[in-house]
């Protein structure tokens, strides 16, 4: 369906989902002395393709300041004085090589090789505690979640569930244990939300304190980090929120939202 957007009753007021619809964000380019609305895309070159139209247009983007996620996540930690180091992909490859090195000793207990993976090549392994995170954001409502659905499946399917769970959950522990960085920059993110909701909103003000719309746009998936963020934003500031997916896996995305939000505290972590 193109071209729409959504309100209903188990989406909260000041969050409205749009499948398409981008064109909404021209309407709002006008001369401005600063920025009131933060333009996302978890991609860049979605980003840089929106600026690009603008241009085309001849519209002011004075309105508008472009960002990733990332980037929001760091803005709010160093406005409220927390760190903002994190370990990059290279560095945490290396680190999961030292993990991988010492699996089935005592460091980490528990931890074993999932199929495919070996000690001297990490990828694997750094893909599944990604997909981990992207799925669940290492929330504890959402790896029970996880547990649950992976008990329900046929076998094999249901142990290759719960063993993905595993070496995600066992991946991050270790890194956790040999970094005093965050282990990965979505997790200066997960920080952020949770600095917003435990500060009533202040830590965003503080961060961006013209800022009265975000808007998410490009998505054709919405990560359980980004689901997050906006949670937080609605629950504790009176920032707006407008998501846009794309089309053709836009309007199955949009009836999964509610489920998305339906977790208490985001941004909490099952390593607390």
């Amino acid at each position: 369906m193109d071209g729409t957007h959504t309100r209903d009753d188990a989406i909260p007021d000041r969050l409205t989902l749009h499948v398409g619809d981008e064109e909404r964000l021209f309407e709002r380019a006008r001369r401005r002395s600063t920025p009131t609305e933060l333009v996302v895309s978890p991609v860049e070159l979605h980003q840089r393709n929106v600026q690009r139209r603008l241009r085309g247009a001849e519209l002011p983007t004075d309105a508008f300041r472009f960002v990733d996620p990332v980037a929001i996540g760091g803005r709010v930690l160093e406005a409220a004085g927390r760190s903002t180091a994190a370990v990059d992909r290279v560095d945490r490859l290396s680190l999961i090589r030292s993990v991988l090195e010492a699996a089935g000793s005592d460091d980490p207990p528990g931890l074993s090789l999932p199929p495919g993976a070996s000690p001297g090549d990490p990828r694997r392994v750094e893909q599944l505690r990604a997909d981990v995170e992207s799925i669940t954001n290492f929330h504890p409502e959402r790896i029970a979640g996880w547990t649950d659905a992976a008990t329900g499946l046929d076998g094999p399917i249901d142990d290759e569930a719960a063993e993905i769970l595993d070496v995600g959950l066992g991946v991050e522990r270790a890194l956790r244990s040999r970094t005093a960085d965050a282990v990965s920059e979505t997790a200066l993110l997960r920080r952020a939300t949770r600095s917003i909701t435990a500060t009533d909103g202040s830590a965003w003000d503080d961060a961006y304190p013209a800022i009265e719309r975000l808007t998410l746009l490009g998505l054709s998936s919405l990560s359980a980090p980004h689901t997050d963020l906006v949670h937080g934003l609605v629950a504790a500031t009176p920032v707006e929120v407008h998501v846009h997916f794309r089309e053709g896996t836009g309007e199955y995305l949009r009836r999964r939202v509610p489920d998305l939000l339906a977790v208490s505290d985001p941004g909490a972590e099952a390593f607390e």
